[in-house]
Formats: C-alpha cells, structure tokens, sequence
C-alpha cells in the first residue's frame, strides 16, 4: 500500500460518495501519492452539476492545511490532485479508457449495493471499473463510515477479515493489510483469518507479528460468501481484504463471484487484490 503512489477515485460528486473520497483522499496523503479524480457527465452543460468534492476544505479540516491556503499549498504536503471531466453515455468504458491510458496503482470506488430490480434498473458502476482496470480496489459502500473519519481525517484499523484459500495465495492479501495497519499507524490490530475448507488444508502464511497485533483463524463449511458477510458483521469489522480470481463458473457468471456478492452485502469497505 506505500507503494501506491497513483490513486484513482470516480466520483458521482454526491453526497454519498463523501467516505469514498476521504478514504481516497487520506491514502493520497499517507503515501504521497497523486489522486486523480474522475466524473463521467452523459451531457454537457448540466444546470444541476455539482463541482468536484473540494480537497483543500476537507485538508483545513483534517487540521492539515492552514485557513486560508492556496491551491499551490496542497502540493507542500507531497500530494498532487488531479480532476478529470468526461462527457460520455457509459460511465464504466470511459474511465476505464482513462486507466488504460493513466493506469493507477489502487481505484478507490463507492457502492450502492443495489440488489434485485435496483440492481437491474441503474448502472453498476464500481464492479466493472475493478474487473477491467484489473487493480487494486478499494470498495468503499454508501452509508458507512469506514476506517477513515470524514469530520476528523484519522484512521483506524482494529479489525480485519482475510479470507484466506490455497488459491489463489492470499500471502498479498496478509502483506496488503499489514501494510496498511502501519499505513494507518493502528498498534492493537486483531487479523481474522477466515478459511472455507479443513484445518488441514489451511494455507500456509507469513504473518508479521508487531506488538499489539494478534491473528485468530476461523475454519468454515459452506459457501465462501455468506460465510465472509456473516464473519464481517459478527466480528464487526472495519476491513475486509481478499484476493479475487474474477468469474470461474457459469454459476459466477449469473450470480457474481465471490467477491462481487462480498462487495454487494458488506458494511465495511472491502480491498480487493487480483490474483
């Protein structure tokens, strides 16, 4: 996660997607990267457009910039903020034409979470940017807070939920989190590790030990993606990291993978690592 340094955020410039954007925003600033931030408009010269979310305002908040800075201030704390404003009918292919033009390290997206006739009825968006970007991705769902508080800037991580597998190797998802836990700079970390399958067939992992940090593992039957929701609420996490292998059945292809029913149930944000 250090060694994100281009970080991508497609905003719908709402109100909802607010936690979004201080998550994309705190990364930003941790790993001294460059964000750019992304919004797709089916028509020009909208009367209801709203303008970008507003970085400097947030970063006078967060305590981070003085009252008063200027734009050029924003790069003394070793950020670069980049807006880009596309005209387009699919949102999906033109941020993704972005990217494969300015790839980026990690995308940093909302969720709606819609299920059944509102799934149906609106364009997902968040999902297939993280399939054809093949990136890390940060799903950030509507309605939740998540690690990074909005109002304050500070970030925290006291528990997170690996789900773990022979395959793909979930050792990027170990370093991935643990990466992040000093990210944030969390000392008392507790790391559940989730595993569909036997203790037998547990895969075996390097985890860093650090003081304050400890690693329980949890040994399931059943489908992998209601066992990592159920998991995710029981323990009340604040992370959910899991590698990701796309669609392998025809089963996936209807109903979506795992990772993608993880995304459209989860009350916390879920990274998600392609394998």
């Amino acid at each position: 996660m250090h060694s994100a340094k281009r970080i991508f955020h497609p905003t719908d410039c709402s109100p909802s997607d607010l936690p979004a954007f201080a998550h994309a925003l705190k990364l930003t600033c941790l790993a001294k990267a460059e964000l750019t931030m992304m919004h797709v408009d089916p028509t020009v010269g909208r009367e209801d457009f709203e303008d970008f979310p507003r970085v400097r305002p947030l970063l006078v908040k967060w305590g981070l910039l003085a009252e008063g800075s200027a734009k050029q201030d924003v790069s003394k704390l070793g950020i670069q903020i980049s807006k880009v404003r596309a005209v387009a009918g699919d949102t999906s292919a033109a941020m993704l034409n972005h990217l494969s033009l300015h790839p980026a390290d990690l995308l940093v997206v909302s969720t709606h979470q819609r299920e059944g006739l509102s799934r149906l009825t609106h364009q997902a968006v968040a999902e297939p940017i993280a399939r054809g970007a093949h990136a890390n991705t940060l799903f950030v769902p509507t309605g939740v807070e998540g690690f990074v508080s909005f109002e304050h800037g500070t970030a925290s991580l006291r528990r997170v939920l690996i789900p773990v597998s022979l395959q793909p190797d979930p050792q990027r998802a170990i370093d991935a989190a643990t990466d992040l836990a000093e990210m944030v700079g969390s000392s008392d970390v507790l790391f559940e590790l989730v595993h569909i399958g036997s203790d037998e067939d547990f895969p075996k992992l390097n985890k860093p030990e650090r003081h304050g940090w400890k690693w329980e593992r949890l040994i399931a039957t059943g489908d992998p993606a209601d066992w990592i929701l159920a998991a995710g609420n029981d323990f009340d996490v604040d992370l959910i990291v899991m590698m990701t292998e796309g669609h392998n059945s025809v089963l996936d292809m209807l109903r979506g993978s795992t990772m993608e029913r993880v995304v459209r149930g989860a009350r916390s944000p879920l990274l998600a690592l392609p394998a």
